[in-house]
Formats: C-alpha cells, sequence, structure tokens
C-alpha cells in the first residue's frame, strides 16, 4: 500500500458513513454553508430496503433542507393509517390528519431506505459543499484539541486526511467510537426479529395494509413498500437469556418465509428477495462526544425497531448537530455547543429508546392473549381524544424535546419543546406555514404589537443578526392561537433555534440580545 499525501491542509467537518444519518449530516450541513468530507467503507449506498418509515418530525427536518418532497413522490404517505388483521378487519387506525393544526400533511411515509439514500445523496451532490468518498475504509483515528486526522485506504492507496470536528455514522459496530475507547453498554433482549421482502405480483397486492396476525409464537406483519414488493416483519420471544448470543447472521429459510407469507397476505407465491434475522438489542454509547469527535445515529445508540423509530431517531440527532457545528466554525462557543449536542440528545433518544423497549416487551413477550387485551386496550384510548392525541404525537415523534444543557435553562418557559408549525397568515392575507416562514437559521418571533420597519432584525454585536418575524398587526397572524399558548401571554418575544426547537419564551426583552447569545452557543 502506498501513501498519499495530497490532501487539503484540514477540512471542516469530516464523517464516517454514508447511510442516511451520515448523508442526511452532510446535507444539513451544507444547507448551513458548512463544507465536508464523506467516507463510506462500501462503494455505493445500500441498495436494501431496511429502514423503510420516515415519521413526521423527521419529514419536518427534510422538508427545511429542501428535500422531503422528493422522497414524498418516491414513496407512499399514510395520512390515515388503519392496521389490518390478515383475515381483512380493521384492528385500530391511527388518523394523523388530527396532527394538522400543527404540522403539515402529518403522516408516515413508506419508503424503502436505499431510496432514500439515493435521493439524499443526488440533493447532496447538488449542493456541491460535500465531498463523497466511497470505498474509503477507515483504518486509524487520532483526536486532539484543535483537529482530527483520520487515516483511511482507499484502493491501493492510504490517505491521511485531517478534520476540525469528526462525526461518526459509522453504525452499531462504530470504528470511530471504539477509537475514542467508548464502550457500547446496555443488553440483548430476548426477543428475535426478521425482516423479509418478497414479490406479490397476484391479487395479493392489492390487500389493503399494513396487515398484522397475532400468532401463538409470534407476530406477522406486512407493509406495501412498492407495488409488487412488500416488506414482512416476524417478531418473536427466543427464550433467549438477555444477555445471550445475538441472532445475526442466522439463516432465513424460504420455508419460514412462506409460512409468514400465507399468514398475513395468503397462500401463493412470494418470492424472497431479501431477508435478515436479528435479535433486538438496546445500547448506547456513555457519551456521544469526546473532544471535537462526535457520533450519531447507531454509532451512538441502537434500540429495538418497534415503530420505526431507529433511522429516525438518528436523523434527528444530525438536526442538533449541523447548526451546531456550523455555529462552533463561525467562532461560537465550542465546548458549550458540542456539550449541548451531547447532554440533549442522549437524553431525548434515552427517552426513545426506553419507551420502544417497553413496547415491544409488551407487544412480544407476554402471551397472545395479553397481546390482545393490549390492543382492545389501544384501541379503546384511541376513541379518548386526548389518549389518542398523546399517541399520534409520539408515534409521530413530535413529542421529543429538549431538557437542560449549556445552551437551555428549564427555567424558562417552553425550553427545548418543538416549535408548533401552525397555518399562519401572511401580511398580504395568504396562508403560510410558520416552518416554511422562517428562515434557514435562527429567529425571533415577536408577539404582539406592530413593529417598525427598523427592528426587522435584532442586532447583537456588529453585523451579528437575528431575523424577526412579527405575529401580529401589520405582521403574521395566527388564528390558531399556538403559538400564544406556547409564549403564555399575547405579547412577548419566542427564540427559535435553528434546528426549529424554542430556546426560550419570554414577555419581558430585558437582557434580551445577551439570552439570545447565550442561546445560540455565540461568543
Amino acid at each position: 500500500m502506498t501513501a498519499d499525501s495530497q490532501e487539503p491542509h484540514t477540512v471542516p467537518v469530516m464523517i464516517i458513513g454514508a447511510g442516511p444519518v451520515g448523508l442526511s449530516l452532510a446535507l444539513g450541513l451544507a444547507r448551513h454553508g458548512v463544507r465536508s468530507v464523506l467516507l463510506e467503507r462500501q462503494r455505493t449506498t445500500s441498495e436494501r430496503s431496511k429502514a423503510p418509515a420516515l415519521h413526521l418530525r423527521t419529514r419536518e427536518i427534510l422538508r427545511q433542507w429542501g428535500v422531503e418532497h422528493t422522497l414524498r413522490e418516491a414513496g407512499t404517505l399514510l395520512e390515515r393509517m388503519p392496521v389490518y388483521t390478515a383475515a381483512g378487519r380493521r384492528l385500530l387506525e391511527f388518523d394523523f390528519t388530527r396532527l394538522s393544526g400543527e404540522a403539515q400533511r402529518p403522516g408516515i411515509l413508506f419508503l424503502e431506505q436505499g431510496r432514500t439514500e439515493q435521493l439524499l445523496l443526488e440533493a447532496l451532490r447538488t449542493t456541491g459543499y460535500c465531498d463523497v468518498r466511497f470505498g474509503a475504509e477507515v483504518t486509524g483515528v487520532e483526536h486532539g484539541t484543535e483537529h482530527t486526522a483520520v487515516t483511511y485506504s482507499q484502493g491501493a492507496t492510504e490517505h491521511v486526511l485531517r478534520a476540525g470536528f469528526l462525526v461518526g455514522c459509522d453504525g452499531a459496530r462504530s470504528t470511530v467510537r471504539s477509537a475514542l475507547g467508548l464502550p457500547f453498554d446496555g443488553a440483548v433482549l430476548p426477543i428475535r426479529a426478521t425482516l423479509a421482502d418478497v414479490r406479490v405480483t397476484d391479487g395479493r397486492d392489492t390487500l389493503p395494509w399494513p396487515r398484522s396476525h397475532n400468532g401463538t409464537r409470534g407476530i406477522t406483519g406486512a407493509q406495501r413498500l412498492a407495488p409488487g414488493h412488500w416488506r414482512l416483519v416476524r417478531v418473536e420471544p427466543t427464550g433467549r437469556a438477555p444477555d445471550g448470543p445475538p441472532a445475526q447472521g442466522e439463516e432465513v429459510t424460504a420455508q419460514e418465509v412462506e409460512a409468514w407469507v400465507s399468514e398475513v397476505l395468503g397462500p401463493g407465491p412470494a418470492p424472497v428477495v431479501w431477508a435478515s434475522r436479528f435479535q433486538f438489542q438496546r445500547r448506547s454509547s456513555p457519551r456521544y462526544r469526546v473532544g471535537r469527535v462526535l457520533l450519531a445515529g447507531d454509532a451512538a445508540h441502537v434500540f429495538p425497531p418497534v415503530m420505526g423509530q431507529g433511522m429516525n431517531a438518528g436523523i434527528q440527532d444530525t438536526h442538533n448537530l449541523a447548526w451546531k457545528l456550523a455555529a462552533a466554525l463561525d467562532g461560537g462557543d465550542v465546548e458549550a455547543l458540542l456539550a449541548s449536542y451531547d447532554e440533549e440528545r442522549r437524553h431525548a433518544v434515552g427517552t426513545v429508546s426506553r419507551y420502544v423497549e417497553r413496547r415491544a416487551r409488551l407487544g412480544v413477550q407476554t402471551p397472545r392473549a395479553v397481546r390482545s387485551a393490549a390492543m382492545a386496550l389501544m384501541r379503546a384510548a384511541m376513541a379518548v381524544p386526548a389518549l389518542r392525541d398523546r399517541s399520534l404525537r409520539s408515534l409521530a415523534m413530535l413529542d421529543r424535546g429538549y431538557r437542560a444543557s449549556p445552551l437551555l435553562d428549564p427555567a424558562d418557559r417552553a425550553a427545548g419543546v418543538r416549535l408548533p408549525d401552525p397555518e399562519l397568515g401572511d401580511p398580504q392575507g395568504g396562508p403560510v406555514r410558520l416552518h416554511d416562514a422562517l428562515p434557514a437559521g435562527a429567529a425571533l418571533l415577536r408577539l404582539g404589537t406592530r413593529q417598525s420597519e427598523a427592528a426587522q432584525t435584532l442586532r447583537l454585536a456588529g453585523s451579528e443578526r437575528v431575523p424577526v418575524l412579527h405575529v401580529g398587526p401589520g405582521g403574521h397572524s395566527d388564528p390558531s392561537g399556538a403559538l400564544r399558548t406556547l409564549l403564555g401571554a399575547a405579547e412577548g418575544w419566542i427564540l427559535v433555534r435553528p434546528d426549529r426547537h424554542v430556546a426560550w419564551a419570554r414577555t419581558s426583552s430585558q437582557g434580551l440580545a445577551a439570552s439570545v447569545r447565550t442561546a445560540l452557543g455565540r461568543l
């Protein structure tokens, strides 16, 4: 192997892993005007369907980055999602349209992960801000106080590349995490899962979906990813000890898949396109950041794929991180910004992970009769508006907020909550969603009295400014009252971070500039 020293002195950000998380981070950085290098050991993006569900909160992020519409056109958006038994009886329905007051086009987008990665890569390449290098396998990581050096091989040549910041998005067996010496603590759950993609080209392809069969030995589900392309999901208790060996790599037989197809779709041919078996796990790194090296997605955390929230949580990691890296590179408070990523995301992902594990244990490890009773209880709960809306928000991942961090004070009203996205009236009277009315970066919402033209931005220091969006007489209108509810008053200020989470909501302008600087990690 030969060495090649013809590399830039230092790139701003280096990303390891070109799955949906790494691609999303590079795209988010590009939208903030930050250049990056993305290394991927495989020769291309994945061709497998893997994680095919994009939840509403993730779609909001991708919409902010200008790619959600493209993905939505390529997939199937279920705004109302009835769940059917194998006999075609409706078990219950998730009516996401009930969230339309606080979000645009609510629902779950079903799209093969391989296609998601292709479209993210295409969008990323159009920005011109990322150098994507496939076939590049990382062999060494040395991190220092000012930069990180990464050694990687590409073909017969070894390269050394330095970066101001390094982010490992390289999966559960992360090379970056191992180089940091961080453990991946957790447990293997006594639940085995099998994914299988099959081709169905007869009349069964028109069956309503998703479908679920509650069997004696486990649960079988089916989703239609594209015409003639169905995803089977089989989960069953294994009886293994929680710390026993995982089922990764165990063969999935054609006879097993044929039986599962018969359970949920009926008998008939269904050639297997791809299949994979694995054990449910819940693991996490104790830290998502060491110095200028950070972890995101499965490199930082893995949990059971119940409700399809794993990949979504990883993309949400990148939403939190992208603007903070951009701010750090722009002279911000590096320590506060990176520490806030670690604290905010570990708390948020931990909440998701515990919730998903409880649902997995209840839905799989319990006897069939208990699972049936739990489904009946859920059906009854969905008839109660407050419980229904809470369940829908949780499934859509709209309820994921952040607690205290170096950028957030829990004493502040609304600190860390996701900014709702109601439909506003623009100054000319036309409809516009709040998220679409905001700039790409941070913004101040000014609620109440008429605002003069001279106060359209808040000046912090020199040329440093934060745009102000006026909601009130002479500006935008909010018929929903969502922003007044968030503020707890008719007059005041709401600071919105670039990731569309609220930093604080206040009724007084005293100390406003200093509070903005602190919340945005500006020195």
